[in-house]
């Protein structure tokens, strides 16, 4: 009796596991769509990484280095903890930690609008999605 609950135990976790990351970055998704909806998408001017991002780095740090210094809301803080946490942190940065190789500097990066930067940092969230759809 013990067994087939381990084993009925076992397959349910191993079935869910792919649900939990997936329901936290659409989390973070709808977080940055409310936020998106606030703010001024066309006045703000933010650096914006490139929207070829490649697969050995993690941009993370720098998208959310630019939230936190353009904007001081309660939104902000929600869409920060969402990805910072370690399950969705995993997910967005392919190798698992975001302690790879930082893309570029983020300061050196061009300055482009909110809207651009917004579409890109959602692009990343899109993609760690989609991978875990695969």
């Amino acid at each position: 009796m013990k067994l087939v609950v381990f084993c009925l135990f076992a397959v349910f976790c191993s079935s869910s596991a792919g649900t939990v990351p997936k329901r936290l970055l659409k989390e973070a998704l709808s977080l940055l769509n409310d936020l998106r909806d606030k703010v001024e998408l066309d006045t703000q001017m933010l650096n914006t990484l490139p929207q070829n991002i490649e697969d050995s780095c993690c941009p993370l740090k720098c998208f959310q280095d630019n939230l936190k210094s353009h904007f001081n809301t309660t939104d902000i803080r929600k869409l920060s903890w969402s990805l910072n946490r370690p399950i969705t942190k995993k997910h967005l940065c392919s190798s698992g930690s975001d302690t790879m190789l930082q893309c570029t500097d983020c300061d050196s990066n061009p300055r482009e609008s909110a809207g651009t930067f917004f579409s890109r940092l959602e692009s990343l969230v899109q993609k760690a999605i989609n991978r875990l759809s695969e």
